[in-house]
């Protein structure tokens, strides 16, 4: 239990067998390599070339995912997926299917299909903005090569003006003697309304730039019209339209082309992607070992459990190998892997998701464990709840029976914590809120004799018992961290870092409870007593390093001062009581919205229903959530915090992708 024991292993084999031992090494699943190499080190030419080849495959297969993908209907759906109902296929079948299928030639139809699909789309956006734009000329009487090309004498602009300005740009341009027989001004037709207009200028090109100066100070904004623009503005439109139906159909045939080639394609595209992403593993891995002209080896660790198994594997290539194992030097920082029994295992990810233990460190998880499991029911705590999240779960392990280890193990996670919000939500009478008060009002005799605590008469009782688990749970920390020190032969560290909190605090606890009536009254002694002891070890021990008496006094009263951190650290566990109590209250508020619910005529029945049931699946969804993040941060703050902080390297062994399907040797 705890972190499993490694072994450190040394394969010699002869370059001719490099690719068979890489496969044997990762089928296991078993070894992570050990690099042995410098960064600017370069794995042999043979091992090279297979990973430029492999990382080649892997580019084309990232372009067809990321272009592909999108135009996709997966027939599996996204859960089920998630869940492992994938295809499963062994790595000699993907490579039979790599062999047979011409990546570089579906990127090629691919590609084109996207450059054409590109160039439809940018003239669909020409197209529409022309059209647009013709749409707002139809007040133009004459050809529109006038604007875009004019004749030897004779040129044209168009553009938009404030309504405002129309009768001084008019008067600019039409009544000043200077322009009056130069230029011409049509103006689009308007209401009073509009707040912007269209105008046209034909004029003499001798007079060209002083109208086009006249024009800017009297705010035209000239609007380009582009050259493919000869004919009048309704026939222009007509033309643009046309174009606009075919570029419309063109588009729609090149989206059914992609997405037809995607359905085709984008299986096999995922199989090749775990296939060669499980190869690129594989080679890089082997490009960690170090080489001479003929040989190779290979260091990587192995769980003790699996060294066995792997020997044979490995010897079963042929005699050109040799395979010694070792226990881990000192000097030596193995990774750790977290080897939990089926119970405890579960948790492992709530270590995991802090920080991995240290090889020769404590596994935190079997001692959390206990404690996330009360806590969550306490958070939860409704009997109701428990047994749809109970329910639930069966039922997805009875459906889904390929679902990954690792998501299996976070899925039976909440279903241990499901038994404790059930017995917890049975003790304090919470049964999807006060359901049964409500509308079952026969069965409150049953559910009043199993009650112990009520959280909602009786909250001091239920914040008593929090607080109680808090100072269990943090002295149980302390305790761990003087069983830590001490193994390691620190002993005084032990007595005055931990032994002697736990001392100071477990006695003020006894000495309070023993003058409050809770104890009898020789507890106040013994409280009183360790309390005291503790307190100068506190004391003693906070100016242990310091040769001035002065500061030796000034450091113990800041150390005893600490306690008062110890007190915060207590009260955080109040959150017990308040989450317990929030999820009863939010189930009391819907059964209550159902009941008025229920009074509408005709239909009441029937609102009631979808209110209760929707009501209570959102507060399941939502209590949950807080239910494991609140007990996770009083493992991680207050528990982690006295004798934890993890820092280790997670096992991490060479394996199979197994993305989009399930990989088998």
């Amino acid at each position: 239990m705890g972190v499993a024991r490694l072994k450190k292993a040394e394969l010699y084999y002869h370059k001719s067998v490099h690719e068979e031992i890489a496969a044997v090494l990762q089928n296991s699943g078993a070894c992570q390599i050990i690099s042995t190499q410098e960064e600017n080190y370069a794995p042999p030419a043979d091992v090279e070339a297979l990973i430029s080849k492999t990382d080649e495959k892997l580019s084309d297969i990232r372009y067809l995912t990321r272009t592909l993908t999108p135009h996709y209907v997966d027939p599996i759906p996204a859960l089920d997926r998630m869940l492992g109902e994938r295809p499963e296929a062994t790595m000699s079948e993907l490579e039979e299917l790599a062999a047979a299928t011409d990546l570089k030639a579906v990127c090629e139809t691919t590609r084109s299909i996207e450059q054409e699909t590109g160039n439809v789309r940018l003239q669909l956006s020409e197209a529409r903005m022309n059209a647009s734009l013709l749409s707002a000329l139809d007040f133009f009487p004459y050809q529109l090569s006038i604007i875009t090309e004019g004749t030897r004498t004779v040129a044209g602009l168009v553009g938009t003006l404030k309504a405002a300005n129309v009768s001084g740009f008019k008067a600019a341009l039409g009544d000043l003697s200077k322009f009056k027989d130069d230029s011409e001004i049509v103006i689009a037709p308007y209401d009073e309304k509009a707040q912007e207009v269209y105008a046209a200028v034909i004029y003499a090109r001798s007079a060209e730039s002083e109208i086009r100066e006249v024009c800017a100070k009297q705010g035209l904004s000239i609007v380009e019209v582009p050259a493919s623009l000869k004919g009048t503005p309704e026939d222009e439109l007509e033309k643009v339209k046309s174009s606009l139906i075919e570029l419309e159909a063109r588009e729609a045939d090149l989206a059914k082309k992609i997405a037809d080639l995607a359905q085709e394609c984008v299986p096999t595209v995922q199989k090749l992607s775990d296939y060669y992403n499980s190869l690129s593993a594989r080679y890089n891995g082997t490009a960690k070992s170090d080489s001479t002209e003929c040989t190779m080896l290979t260091k990587f660790w192995i769980p003790a459990d699996k060294a066995e198994s792997l020997r044979q594997a490995v010897e079963a290539i042929g005699t050109d190998v040799d395979l010694s194992y070792s226990d881990p030097a000192p000097e030596d920082e193995p990774p750790s892997l977290l080897n939990n029994g089926d119970t405890v295992r579960p948790f492992n990810i709530l270590t995991e998701l802090y920080s991995s233990p240290t090889y020769r460190g404590i596994d935190p998880t079997p001692l959390l464990a206990p404690f996330f499991w009360v806590f969550f029911g306490m958070c939860l705590g409704d009997a109701g709840y428990a047994l749809v999240v109970f329910g639930t779960i069966l039922y997805v392990f009875r459906k889904y029976r390929k679902i990954a280890p690792g998501v299996k193990d976070f899925i039976r996670l909440f279903l241990f914590c499901s038994v404790s919000t059930f017995i917890y939500g049975v003790i304090s009478g919470s049964f999807f809120g006060n359901f049964i008060d409500s509308f079952l009002p026969p069965l409150i005799p049953l559910k009043n004799s199993l009650m112990l605590v009520d959280p909602m008469t009786n909250p001091m009782q239920v914040l008593g018992i929090s607080l109680l688990l808090g100072v269990i749970h943090l002295m149980f920390g302390l305790l761990i961290a003087a069983y830590d020190k001490l193994r390691h032969g620190e002993f005084i560290d032990a007595i005055g870092n931990d032994i002697s909190w736990f001392l100071l605090i477990v006695g003020l606890c006894l000495y309070g409870v023993g003058l409050g009536g809770m104890l009898p009254p020789h507890f106040v002694q013994v409280g009183g007593g360790m309390a005291g002891l503790g307190a100068v070890i506190i004391f003693l021990y906070a100016g242990k390093g310091e040769p001035n008496i002065f500061k030796k006094v000034i450091n113990g009263f800041l150390a005893l001062y600490g306690s008062t951190s110890y007190l915060g650290d207590i009260l955080s566990y109040s959150r017990l009581l308040a989450l317990g109590f929030g999820s009863a209250v939010i189930g009391m508020v819907i059964n209550l919205l159902g009941g008025l619910a229920a009074d509408i005529p005709y239909v009441g029945w029937l609102v009631a229903v979808v209110v209760i049931i929707g009501g209570h699946i959102f507060s399941i969804a939502i209590n949950i959530l807080g239910s494991f993040v609140h007990p996770l941060r009083l493992q991680y703050v207050e528990f982690f915090g006295k004798f934890y902080s993890g820092g280790g390297e997670p096992f991490t062994p060479l394996t199979l992708s197994q993305e989009y399907v399930n990989v088998r040797a």
